[in-house]
């Protein structure tokens, strides 16, 4: 894998940051805060994502750390890279909202690799996210690659040797075996099995006894009589409940109605019936009175006469009347006002006679409605709407004789449920005629029940004892597996690095060093003609070569012994001399083929680099 470019949308302090590689060495140069630590961790971020935490620990995660100044949308970019001969684009969104976090783009055909995640971890030789931070990728070299960084690679290499996995730690796993088993030691009960023994002839002969004439025909015929009058009385303390809720909802319903009993319903079906009768007789009378169009036509005439009197009297013998009629003049005047006060009459006596007939109609209509209304709601007065009314009443009725029904099964119930209470009492007489014998009985069976209860938790016990052994057996096995593995390392693995290492650390210490030993402890020592000096004894500056050489061999190592991921350095040379720095850039530029990409606060590393005549890229940040 060769990195061709980087584009930054947003991270950190860059946005729209563009950065090209070589294929050779890289230097990034930039002055203390100047986002030198940015795009380092940009670059780990394309390849593993940036780390979310929840709750209060998020304030302080990469996430956060590096989300771009600003407040602004845009958070992520992409890395093209160089695998197999193909370029590839991964692309990251690093938002919240993101619809495609990630993704890998084959720059060759244009088509999106289908599973990214298997792709890229292929393409990083199977390197985790640890991995990759211990060996590849290296930051400020004097605080990451001391003790802790030689116990890591350890437990990588041993691992290595026997799964091929690299996230395994021995000294963490044999630690937590270890308190497994102690656990598990703590938990077993050596004396389940005995007690479980012990309890099931205990058990064996109480059955035994309880199963005797003594108790069991005797308990048998109590229980049976017992459960059979329990469950009777509680059928008929049912019924009797359904019978009562029936009798309050039907004395609800008619005390909703107003009826207290049957006479109400009879009373009030006579009123409406006679109500009715006497409304047709009323109605036929008043059909059959005079109508009052004749005190219309007596008024009218009393009045016409009335007229013609007054026009004879004003007229005198001259009028039109006398004179055709021969009649005289006052005799005509006096019969006009006799004829007018006999129609006055006459039209008030009608009147009067019809208005008294249909004010007795228009009550006794008042109160026949009244009356229906009180059954139901009838919108008028008619022979079927009082049928209806009076097979409502009829209905209520039933209802009132239903429910005397039911108050005579809810007696007689009562009856009966009395009696099965004297029934159980008798029970309970019997009982203490032999209560002696019962109560050992009840002992014997509690006894029996609680033993019983015992032996099931034991059995439990056991079984989980039986789980426990063989999980200590199996972490018995895994320890010394562990302990064989540990024993295998400096064999194996371990001789290539004592082997590889020696070889860079010749390299890189420009021969002040030709070769260092890594003991089955994987402590770290540097070989000199008299004896083995411990590393811790080094200068600051020899500990950083000789973690760097560890850091290239185990790289290497972790990808198969193959040369194909770039080295990242951090200011990983802050430590070095002038001298140290040259000899370990010189042989880095000459013998380590994997792309270079070294990040430097001072321009020392172009400076040399363009001293010795060395091809090497300028990013001036």
């Amino acid at each position: 894998m060769k990195l061709l470019s980087l584009h930054i949308d947003g991270f950190g302090k860059f946005k729209n940051k563009d950065l090209q590689f070589s294929d050779n060495m890289n230097i990034i140069y930039g002055y203390n805060e100047a986002g030198k630590s940015t795009i380092f961790m940009f670059i780990k971020a394309m390849f593993y994502g940036l780390e979310r935490a929840k709750g209060r620990a998020s304030k302080s995660d990469t996430w956060t750390k590096f989300k771009p100044w600003g407040n602004g949308d845009i958070y992520g970019g992409n890395l093209r890279f160089l695998y197999h001969e193909k370029a590839y684009r991964i692309e990251r969104d690093f938002t919240k909202t993101a619809t495609t976090p990630f993704n890998i783009v084959n720059e060759t055909d244009g088509k999106n690799v289908e599973n990214p995640a298997v792709f890229l971890k292929e393409a990083l030789c199977g390197l985790t996210e640890t991995a990759y931070s211990n060996t590849v990728s290296i930051s400020q070299l004097k605080s990451a690659t001391d003790a802790k960084m030689v116990v890591e690679l350890k437990n990588y290499i041993a691992n290595m040797n026997t799964t091929g996995n690299m996230s395994l730690n021995i000294t963490k796993a044999s630690e937590f075996l270890k308190e497994k088993k102690k656990a598990f030691v703590t938990s077993l009960n050596p004396d389940a099995a005995k007690t479980y023994n012990q309890n099931l002839t205990e058990i064996r002969a109480l059955e035994k006894k309880i199963a005797s004439p003594e108790f069991s025909s005797h308990l048998k015929t109590l229980k049976e009589a017992d459960a059979i009058t329990d469950k009777r009385i509680i059928e008929l303390n049912s019924q009797r409940e359904s019978l009562i809720e029936s009798i309050a909802s039907k004395r609800q319903h008619l005390s909703d109605l107003g009826f207290t009993d049957k006479r109400n319903i009879i009373s009030l079906q006579n009123e409406l019936n006679r109500g009715y009768n006497d409304y047709l007789s009323a109605y036929e009378t008043e059909k059959k009175s005079i109508s009052k169009t004749y005190s219309a036509v007596f008024l009218i005439l009393a009045i016409v006469s009335v007229i013609l009197a007054i026009y004879i009297f004003k007229s005198g013998k001259n009028n039109v009347f006398t004179t055709t009629t021969g009649i005289s003049f006052q005799f005509a005047m006096v019969l006009f006002m006799i004829i007018g006060l006999a129609s006055l009459i006459f039209a008030s006596y009608i009147y009067t006679v019809h208005n008294k007939d249909n004010r007795h109609l228009t009550e006794l209509k008042v109160n026949l409605i009244a009356l229906m209304a009180r059954v139901g709601s009838f919108d008028s007065i008619t022979e079927d709407n009082i049928h209806r009314a009076n097979k409502t009443l009829n209905s209520k009725l039933v209802i009132f004789d239903e429910m005397a029904a039911d108050i005579a099964k809810s007696e007689a119930l009562n009856e009966d449920i009395e009696n099965l209470r004297a029934k159980k009492a008798a029970y309970a007489s019997g009982i203490d005629a032999k209560k002696q014998n019962e109560w050992e009985l009840e002992k014997l069976m509690e006894k029996l029940a609680h033993m019983k209860e015992d032996n099931a938790s034991l059995k439990n016990v056991i079984l989980e004892n039986d789980k426990i052994r063989f999980e200590i057996d199996a972490i018995d096995l895994a320890m010394e597996t562990l302990k064989n593995l540990s024993e295998t390392i400096k064999n194996s693995f371990g001789l290539y690095l004592n082997k590889d290492a020696s070889e860079l650390i010749e390299g890189i210490t420009g021969g002040v060093y030709d070769s260092i030993s890594i003991d089955e402890n994987f402590n770290v020592f540097l070989n000199t003609p008299s004896r083995l000096v411990p590393i811790e004894q080094a200068s600051s500056g020899t500990m950083d070569q000789v973690y760097l050489a560890l850091r290239i061999a185990a790289g290497r190592l972790m990808q198969g012994r193959a040369k194909e991921l770039p080295f990242i350095f951090d200011d990983s040379f802050v430590n070095y001399d002038s001298i140290r720095l040259r000899a370990a850039l010189l042989w880095i530029a000459n013998n380590v083929p994997e792309q270079i990409i070294v990040f430097s606060c001072h321009m020392r590393e172009a400076q040399l680099m363009t001293a010795t005549m060395q091809d090497f890229n300028l990013i001036e940040l």
